[in-house]
Formats: structure tokens, sequence, C-alpha cells
């Protein structure tokens, strides 16, 4: 008979832990405590089985600060701190009050006009068609609306104030803002409105050749009678036209600085717009004046027909009339007020255009030519009297460009008048370099224009040595003058390669390809 064997050992996990612990594992005692249980007796040892007691204090914190963290990322999320891209953005900024002791700060007078201008402009956007949808910003605006301050252009000088302006227009993604000062020191108070634009299209100047227009003069002064309860109100009517002035302005610049659908429908649409705000002006204030705004509104027109003229869209037929008109508009900008120094070089524009229209031989006898030098120099003397410094650059390097125009013409005639085309030449070196002390590091498509400049003053002057006995040395190093300011147009152009207008206006039409002439004239000096 088989003995009977033992089963074998039950190796439950609990015995396998046993075995593992060390030393003193029969001390342990395996008890089960069922639910709701409080004082269980276990071996010699009472087990009191009590709640656990969690601070509520942390815990409410804790939920408070993630809920917070959620919203505030939500609210990063979900509300701009800049203005969407691919709109023209209008940012309206902060007016400041002057007070006696010169100083500049908010007030509930100034607050009351840019909230009144923001609803003015906003309303005017509103109603435009989709293509043309753009935001209005300022800072009454709610914290669901954005998450960025415009604040007040600050700064010394009219100058100082308009570069201010602009670094925050670029700051929150603005293509134009209109700022400015209630003046509390006379009585009544005067408020000056201006204007900083910036031109999104690369493709194309905007008659200025500077990418950043100033606009230092939104009309003249206004009288303000303070304090303020009502802009819109009969009180201060003045000012109710010139919000509603300002806002029909922008309205234009608007259409002007739009891509779609087409460039020449947009400059006819921001033509009729600023012909309405001529309306408005002569209906509301019986004619438009320079105090009102007048000369502006001139300017604008002027602006758009010569814009209409230059372009290539425009049919041939009517190319004449926009000129004519452009010229017609800026004089009587100009009749308004003589010193506006914009309007004088797109006036002078219209001359040069005229002038270069004719053969080389019959410029100095026609009175284009003579009429763009007086102009330019009448728009450098405006636009340092108005401390504008990319006005009077621009005005000067004009002048360059017309005296350059000058030598040319006096070259051609059947005697060349040598002596008088050097002086014409020397003249708009000096246009030229004084324009180069004016032009700031960042204004990369002015610093181009500048070079193309002294490249074609360099030519010109080449190809007269050239003719001249015994002055070959002299002309080859002309021609290496006139190759390297090429060069330079045509480096500014490569370190901003989204200029188009750089580019496609400039370097491809002028810097290129003289650069090649020239230097193939180089080359057969010197063989």
């Amino acid at each position: 008979m088989t003995p009977m064997q033992r089963p074998p050992p039950n190796h439950s996990w609990w015995q396998r832990l046993r075995q593992r612990l060390p030393g003193r594992s029969a001390d342990v005692i395996v008890a089960t405590i069922g639910a709701g249980a409080r004082d269980v007796v276990v071996g010699k040892n009472i087990l009191r089985i009590g709640t656990l007691v969690v601070p509520a204090l942390p815990v409410v914190i804790a939920l408070v600060a993630a809920l917070l963290s959620a919203t505030l990322g939500l609210w990063l999320y979900l509300v701009p701190a800049t203005m969407p891209p691919g709109y023209v953005n209008i940012a309206i900024a902060q007016f400041g009050r002057v007070d006696a002791d010169g100083r500049m700060h908010t007030s509930a007078d100034t607050d009351l006009i840019g909230r009144t201008l923001f609803a003015t402009v906003r309303d005017e956007v509103r109603r435009l068609a989709p293509d043309y949808y753009g935001q209005v910003w300022h800072d009454s605006m709610g914290l669901l609306e954005k998450r960025t301050t415009i604040g007040m252009a600050v700064g010394a000088t009219a100058q100082d104030r308009w570069q201010d302006a602009c670094a925050r227009a670029t700051a929150v993604g603005a293509q134009i803002i209109v700022y400015g000062e209630l003046d509390t020191r006379p009585s009544p108070a005067l408020l000056r409105l201006s204007l900083c634009e910036h031109n999104p299209n690369r493709e194309r100047d905007m008659g200025n050749f500077a990418e950043l227009q100033r606009f230092d003069r939104l009309g003249g002064p206004l009288p303000v009678v303070l304090p303020l309860s009502d802009v819109q109100g009969s009180v201060n009517a003045p000012l109710r036209v010139r919000t509603t002035l300002v806002a029909k302005l922008i309205v234009g610049l608007r259409y002007e600085l739009a891509d779609a659908p087409s460039y020449i429908a947009n400059l006819r649409k921001a033509l009729g717009v600023f012909n309405d705000a001529l309306a408005y002006l002569g209906a509301e204030e019986g004619a438009a004046t320079a105090d009102n705004g007048g000369d502006l509104v001139y300017y604008l027109i002027g602006r758009e027909h010569f814009l209409l003229f230059q372009d290539a869209a425009t049919p041939a037929n009517e190319r004449a009339g926009q000129l004519d008109m452009a010229r017609a508009a800026l004089e009587r900008a100009l009749a308004l007020n003589p010193r506006y120094a914009r309007a004088l070089t797109t006036l002078g524009g219209v001359y040069f255009h005229l002038a270069q229209q004719r053969t080389p031989e019959l410029r100095t006898q026609s009175p284009e030519l003579g009429q763009a030098l007086t102009t330019y120099q009448a728009a450098v003397a405006a636009a340092q009297a108005s401390a504008d410094q990319a006005a009077e650059a621009e005005a000067r390097l004009a002048l360059a460009l017309a005296y350059r125009l000058q030598a040319e013409g006096l070259l051609a005639q059947a005697t060349p008048d040598l002596p008088a085309a050097e002086a014409a030449l020397g003249a708009a070196d000096r246009a030229a370099q004084a324009a180069d002390q004016l032009i700031l590091p960042e204004q990369n498509r002015f610093r181009g224009v500048a070079a193309m400049v002294h490249g074609l003053i360099a030519h010109q002057r080449a190809q007269m040595l050239a003719r001249t006995s015994g002055q070959a040395p002299a002309a080859r190093a002309m021609f290496q003058q006139a190759v390297d300011a090429y060069r330079q147009c045509i480096a500014a152009s490569q370190a901003d390669p989204g200029d188009l207008f750089l580019k496609r206006q400039i370097v491809d039409v002028t810097c290129g390809p003289r650069a090649e002439s020239a230097a193939a004239a180089l080359a057969r000096m010197t063989q």
C-alpha cells in the first residue's frame, strides 16, 4: 500500500512575502478590516480607524489657480496682441493734453476726442465692401477685443512724435495711425491732428519714395471749447466736421493701400472718396480752406491723378488728362497753403515729367524744366520749415534728378554748353549729398534711390568728360564711380528682397542696365 503523500505547500503571495521578510516576520499579523470599522482589535493591538482630514484652503487655491491659468491661456490664444495681417489696419492713438508747463498727458477731454474719432472711423470702415475691410483699434476697446496698448505718441518735437507714432503703428500691425495733441495753453485750446501712413504694398510707391509718410497737419490747429461734453454737439461743430473729415480721408487712404481687386481700381475709388471729402467741406463749412484741411484734400486729389497718370494700366488716351487734373488740384492745394512741402514736391514731379517728355535738345528751351527746379527748391525750404526730414530728403533727391536732366539737355545742344552742364551736375551733386545726410539707416529704399541718383550724376559727368580732349583718366574714374553707385543701389535691393518697388522700378529699370552700360564704357576706355 502506497503511503499517502502530503499535499504540496500552498505558496500563496503572502507566504512568499513572509519568507522574504527579515528577522521579525513572525510578529506580522494580517487582519481584514471591513468598511465602516472604527476600533479593531488585532492581536495585542487596537487599531483606530479615523477620517483623513484634508485642509480645504489649499485645495480651493489650487483649483482657482488652475482655472485662472486655463482662462489666461484661452485669452492669450483667442485675443490678439497685434492687428491681423492681410488687412489695411488703422490705429487711433491716445491724444495728449499739453498743459501750462509744456508737459503732455492724457485727460478726460483728450480721451473723449480719441473715442469719438475711433467710433467715427470704425463706422466709416464698416460700410466698406468686403474686399476693403480693415481693423480699427483704440485703447478704449475691451480686454476681450485686444491685449495690447497703443498709447500716446510722445517726443520733444513734431518729428520725434511722428517717429514714435509710426513705431507704435508698426508694433500693433497698423498701416495708418492717427495721433495728436490738445494744447490748453492758448484760449481757446487748440487741437492738432497728425497721421503716419505705412505703405504695405512693396511693389510701388505712393507718390513718395519713403515707405512711411507723414501728414503733419490734418487741417490747421482747431479751436476747441473746454471742457468737452459732446464732440459731435453744436458747441464744437468744427471738431465734429474735422473728425468726420479725418475718417473720410482714412477710408481714401485705405483704398489706396489695398491690393485687390486692382491698383488702378483702388486709385479711382480713393479719388472718389477724396472728391467726396472736398464736397463735404463745401457743404459743412462753405469752402475748403487751409484751416479746415482743404489743402490736404486737394493734395490727395492731385496725388491720385498723378499716380493714375504714371500707372501703366491707365489708357493712353487718359494719361494727359490725368496729368492736367493733377496739376490743377496741386495748384489749388498750394494756393491754400503755399508752403506745403509734399504738394510742392508732387507738383515738381508733374513739371519734371512734362520736361522729360521733350527731346533732350528742347528741354532747356521749354518752361517745364525751370518750373520743376523752382518748385523743388521751394519744397526743400518748406520741408525745412516744417521739420519734415523725409519730405526734405525726397525734395532734394528730386532736385538732384532735375539738375541732371538739365545737364543732359545742355550737352544735347548742337554746340554743347560744357561749363553750364558741369555747373548743373555740381548742383545735382550738392543736392544729393544733402539728401544723404537726412536719410535714416533703416530707410533702405531711400538709400537705394539715393545711390541711383549718385550713379546717374556720375554717369552723366563721365560721358561729358569722355568727349573732352585730355580728360580720359578723369572719365575712367567717373565711370568707375558710376558703376560703384549703381552697385550700391543693387545691394540695397538685395538687402531687402521684399521691396519689389526698389527691385522692379529702380534696379531693373535703371541701376542694373546702367551699371552694365557704365562698366562697358569703362572697359572700352581701358583697352
